[in-house]
């Protein structure tokens, strides 16, 4: 007589001449693939620095918690897609990666302090962020105070300056007139004392579409 000293299993069966057999229930547990540190771009993850901050400003600040959302969505999206759990078009997922740096940059600009967290804002303009008439003097104590330089252009009507590319931050704001700033694929206008906010190797070009000069100011941190 063989005496097991395996515990039971969970489940018995009885086959066709009568010997009762275990049902072999401890199968390995097939659990679901942890995101890939190559493809999962978590905010936290991305900025380290920040990852106090993150937090901080989840909890105080409802456009950077709905921006943050956002972004975490988009991101799981694309992961599901480069895992081939979705497949839609190329053209879509490009987009939405597209979306996902345009956010990201936006995000960074919150958390280092370039962009108020709490502001009326359209990307990456913050509207009416000086006063009307813009005093140079307040611009350059701002910008000074947040680690940009200060400079200043006068252009004609119709004067662009096209595809340029930094690799610092730059901030831009109009004293008087109107400028256009293409980013991203997205167009910006901006009226006396509006400030923009363009990310490091973002390239950007900005033309005058005032009828008359614009003066403006811009800055790199």
């Amino acid at each position: 007589m063989t005496i097991c000293t395996r515990a039971p299993p969970a489940l018995l069966i009885c086959d066709k001449v009568g010997v009762i057999r275990p049902v072999q229930t401890d199968y390995p547990r097939i659990l679901p693939r942890p995101m890939d540190a190559e493809h999962h771009h978590d905010l936290a993850d991305e900025f380290p620095e920040f990852k106090q901050r993150i937090h901080e400003l989840k909890l105080a600040s409802r456009e950077f918690r709905r921006l943050y959302d956002e972004y975490q969505a988009l991101d799981k999206e694309i992961y599901r897609i480069e895992e081939e759990i979705e497949t839609p078009s190329d053209d879509y997922a490009e987009e939405l990666k597209r979306r996902r740096v345009r956010l990201k940059d936006r995000l960074y600009g919150m958390l280092a302090g370039r962009i108020p967290a709490i502001a009326e804002a359209n990307e990456f303009v913050t509207r009416h962020k000086f006063p009307v008439p813009v005093n140079h003097g307040g611009v350059v104590r701002d910008w000074i105070a947040r680690g940009y330089s200060c400079r200043g252009f006068t252009d004609p009507p119709g004067q662009e300056w096209r595809d340029f590319v930094h690799d610092t931050n730059e901030l831009v704001t109009v004293v008087d007139g109107r400028l256009e700033v293409s980013m991203h694929g997205e167009s910006y206008v901006l009226e006396p004392g509006d400030e923009l906010f363009i990310p490091r190797g973002a390239a950007h070009t900005v033309r005058n579409i005032h009828a008359d000069t614009t003066r403006w100011l811009y800055g790199y941190d």
